[in-house]
């Protein structure tokens, strides 16, 4: 995995606990995409600074909006940031930063986006990124984005409540990423509906 990290943003997470991305913050891989001139792109600095609170987020699935130190916004293509990787999510973490979550599928969907969402539920991150990277390597690419679409739903419907009632974050994102609470039902269902290669056709 090839986390390329975003600064400031509200406490959302993936699974239990407020450290599911707390890993990716020291991560040597990490680098800085305001430092990255693959996928960075500066807004015009006619526009006047930014305000961290409200420019710091996630635009899309693909897209990472952050106020940079100098006061200026800078956009990231995740895809493009990640190179030969493929981008999971632009994901908030517990350290507050935005990222681009950039993973190394393997060829075969061994895991469906419901075994995949459990393979890295049961990860403890503060422990290194082996075990996350063992889940992504055992599914692909397409399954990857479909359980990505679903995190970055979870987080944004709970985005603001999280800056307004931090400690109310984690159960809004779990409820919306398991429950498909707060607009998330399509891509909960589209998840839960992906079937294994292996199973056969009723």
């Amino acid at each position: 995995m090839r986390p390329v990290l975003m600064l400031l943003g509200p406490c959302v997470l993936v699974s239990p606990g407020c450290d599911f991305f707390q890993e990716l913050e020291s991560d040597p891989k990490a680098m800085a995409t305001d430092t990255d001139p693959g996928g960075a792109s500066t807004g015009d600095p006619d526009d006047g600074p930014c305000e961290v609170l409200n420019d710091d987020l996630c635009l899309d699935q693909d897209t990472v909006s952050s106020c940079g130190p100098d006061g200026t916004l800078t956009e990231v293509d995740c895809p493009a940031a990640c190179g030969t990787f493929v981008n999971f999510s632009c994901v908030a973490m517990a350290t507050g930063q935005h990222a681009c979550w950039c993973v190394e599928p393997g060829s075969q969907p061994v895991l469906t986006c419901v075994e995949l969402e459990g393979c890295v539920a049961e990860c403890d991150l503060t422990e290194g990124l082996a075990c996350a990277d063992q889940c992504f390597a055992r599914t692909d690419a397409a399954t990857a984005r479909i359980f990505g679409a679903l995190v970055h739903c979870a987080e944004t419907a709970c985005a603001d409540g999280c800056r307004q009632n931090p400690e109310a974050c984690q159960a809004c994102v779990d409820a919306a990423r398991t429950e498909g609470e707060g607009g998330c039902s399509l891509p909960r269902a589209v998840c839960d509906g992906q079937r294994d290669p292996d199973e056969p056709w009723p």
